[in-house]
């Protein structure tokens, strides 16, 4: 069977152009979309590629555990179903940038557990998948902005003093942090961090104030179409360019040196244990299977 990839944030930005090259190289798609409208707009712009792969959408929402966990069994039993137990790439693409300090159900800060939590949460309900693949790849997207952020353990969330610029670094950075410790713990499975760069993507429309988005719009109107990333990504999961060792940090398809805070590998381990707290999900159950 060919490749099977399931890729987050799938109607917009990087997430929408990695669906469309990824099934222009050959692979089967499972894309994740908050609403059936926009998923069906992807559907319609891709109709010519589903000759030759399958687009398949998973409806659901990354907001909180209970949801992120919904959508990850949801793809789970498509997985099992139509694929054989098949997936060969993960690509956690999904982020939102927010104003203002606001918690979700769980009371956890919502720029934290969307751009931090839900790929903790997904990636543990595909690590069986990918441990059975032949050539399984787990990619990250972060940010150049991790470079200026710090690590406060007695401010995970960002929930004294909020800032929205702060808190979205932070979330780039455990991103990082997440991609090393996955790296440590599964030897097999290629797991990369992505720095895309600037790029004219709405993700600092949504969730912000008119002043956020009028800076955004002024920063991003120098950045890269969402296509020139993710050429790199697929790239990287198609063995073509540099090959890289698992964990690293990734731009324009080359491995660079990220935050030198992130090779304190101690960091990595205690976000990986208080994410489990968060969650009750422990990656430990894998480690030795």
């Amino acid at each position: 069977m060919k490749k099977v990839a399931l890729v987050t944030g799938a109607t917009s930005g990087i997430g929408r152009a990695l669906v469309e090259l990824l099934m222009k190289e050959k692979i089967h798609v499972i894309a994740v979309a908050r609403n059936e409208e926009k998923a069906n707009q992807v559907r319609a712009s891709l109709a010519s590629l589903t000759k030759e792969v399958s687009l398949d959408f998973v409806i659901g929402d990354f907001k909180n555990n209970q949801t992120t966990k919904k959508v990850s069994e949801d793809i789970s039993q498509l997985i099992k179903t139509k694929y054989e137990g098949q997936l060969d790439i993960l690509m956690n693409v999904a982020g939102i940038v927010s104003s203002g300090y606001h918690e979700n159900e769980d009371g956890n800060e919502v720029t934290f557990a969307v751009n931090h939590l839900s790929p903790y949460i997904l990636t543990h309900y595909m690590i069986p998948f990918l441990k059975a693949s032949k050539d399984p790849y787990i990619l990250v997207v972060s940010s150049l902005s991790h470079y200026r952020a710090s690590i406060n353990w007695n401010n995970i969330q960002n929930k004294k003093f909020y800032n929205i610029l702060k808190a979205y670094k932070r979330s780039k950075l455990y991103n990082v942090f997440f991609v090393k410790a996955l790296a440590n713990m599964f030897p097999e499975i290629k797991t990369y961090a992505i720095d895309p760069g600037l790029v004219k993507t709405e993700i600092g429309l949504k969730n912000t104030s008119k002043l956020a988005a009028f800076v955004w719009k002024l920063r991003v109107s120098s950045g890269t179409d969402a296509y020139y990333p993710t050429k790199f990504m697929v790239d990287i999961i198609l063995n073509r360019g540099e090959l890289a060792p698992s964990g690293s940090y990734m731009k324009e398809g080359r491995a660079v040196k990220s935050n030198p805070i992130t090779y304190e590998m101690s960091h990595a381990e205690k976000l990986m244990d208080y994410s489990a707290t968060l969650t009750g999900l422990s990656y430990q159950k894998f480690a030795n299977k």
